[in-house]
């Protein structure tokens, strides 16, 4: 199938699958099939096979050496990606660039391969655990590992923690013009984002509003990674300040809290005990402003209901609706002040503190 960009010539994952059934039994079984299809795109992420090949065609021989593989079975692998139209095959056994490939580069902006290394090895455990999950109700990544997603990071992979903060940096910068438009920091002198990992959405909302002081308010390994222009001596060093804490233990003073698609990791409880620190801290007339997907009956999107069974699978936690992001600033103490479109999956849901 042809992209509606005349400028990628992509196909379906399972195009040229054998015929089964009328077309809904065939619906069904090319999304079962696709999982096959996202494999070959992961593998070629982890290889970094688009860092292998240059300007230049390349042999199989040479990509191999690069990256590590045995050339068989990666002949095998670049097969299958042209007909995927990543990459294009110049010759027999040489491999040139296309568009799709260039994209997976390292340098490429906002390369791809970062958000497709997000899960890493856990996430494709995860999902083939679903069922399992279904079943019991409980969180799988709790039930394999016995802690938590960060705290697995922290003591038994750093570099899966890396790659995952990565990931999630990738993605924000992709959907960060839509959230600054849509954000009004008109009168605002302080902003601090909750959880804000290497500080990718501060970075763009302090860019796009040059009157605001930012705070970037996370855990220290997070900290410790933040963006080299929010340090000091960086070009937005000056505005921003750098604080290292556990939101379930107090934030900073700000006029404007943003959290970024951190409440949907946590139960009801949880998030609570966050809402209450932001209106204990924050200016009176202030704003809690969270960025999430919302779900609705029926999804208005498969995405929202794939990042509702991901947050099961991986945290124990749920997208929530409008009104019960809104029952739950009311229990905090908050005025539920209504949700604003980005243009991106995320929502804005806005709270306000009194005074």
């Amino acid at each position: 199938m042809m992209s509606a960009d005349p400028a990628v010539d992509r196909v379906d994952a399972c195009e040229g699958a054998p015929v089964i059934g009328p077309p809904p039994a065939q619906a069904v079984a090319e999304l079962g099939w696709g999982m096959w299809a996202s494999a070959v795109v992961q593998a070629a992420a982890q290889l970094r096979l688009a860092d292998a090949v240059g300007d230049e065609p390349a042999s199989v021989e040479e990509i191999a050496a690069a990256v590590g593989a045995d050339v068989p079975a990666l002949t095998r692998l670049m097969r299958a990606l042209v007909g995927f139209r990543i990459f294009r095959q110049a010759a027999p056994g040489r491999y040139a660039h296309t568009e799709m490939s260039r994209a997976m580069r390292s340098d490429a902006p906002g390369s791809v391969t970062d958000i497709m290394l997000t899960g890493s090895h856990w996430g494709w455990e995860m999902w083939g655990k679903l069922a399992e999950s279904v079943r019991s109700g409980r969180c799988a990544f709790q039930e394999t590992y016995g802690k938590d997603l960060f705290t697995y990071f922290h003591e038994d992979d750093n570099a899966a923690g890396e790659m995952c903060l990565n990931g999630y940096a990738a993605q924000s910068r992709a959907m960060n013009p839509g959230v600054v438009a849509a954000l009004d920091l008109a009168g605002v002198e302080t902003l601090c984002d909750v959880g804000g990992g290497h500080g990718s959405l501060l970075k763009s909302l302090l860019e796009g509003n040059p009157h605001v002081r930012g705070v970037l308010f996370d855990r220290q390994h997070a900290i410790s990674a933040a963006l080299p222009e929010l340090r000091a001596g960086g070009r937005l060093g000056d505005r921003t300040e750098l604080v290292t804490g556990d939101c379930f233990e107090g934030v900073p003073e700000a006029d404007v809290y943003v959290i970024r698609q951190v409440l949907h990791m946590w139960d009801d409880d949880a998030c609570h005990t966050v809402l209450t620190n932001c209106l204990k801290a924050g200016r009176p007339g202030g704003r809690v402003v969270l960025l999430e997907q919302l779900v609705a009956d029926p999804p208005e999107t498969p995405w929202d209901a794939l990042m509702d069974l991901h947050m099961l699978l991986v945290m124990g936690g749920w997208e929530r609706t409008a009104e019960e992001y809104g029952a739950m600033f009311e229990r905090a103490g908050l005025a539920f002040a209504g949700v604003v479109p980005s243009g991106t999956p995320l929502r804005l849901v806005v709270g306000r503190i009194p005074g």
